[in-house]
């Protein structure tokens, strides 16, 4: 169901863009793109520094297998 909200969002935000593209107002259009690209690098951004922050210190992330896995 999330994707189907997820393509309509899309389609509908899609339409909005080529409407005010055709109406030259494209520096709209693309200002709306940026702002949504920046959200989505900031995003996955945070994601990796959560990632990162629960890993280990002796790079083992979090597994707890006994051995040692550096390469010497």
């Amino acid at each position: 169901m999330r994707t189907v909200f997820n393509m309509a969002g899309t389609a509908g935000a899609l339409s909005a863009l080529y409407y005010l593209y055709q109406r030259q107002l494209g520096a709209i259009s693309f200002f709306i793109l940026s702002i949504y690209f920046f959200y989505l690098a900031r995003k996955m951004l945070s994601k990796s520094d959560l990632e990162e922050k629960n890993h280990m210190p002796d790079g083992n992330s979090g597994e707890k297998t006994g051995k040692n896995n550096r390469l010497s």
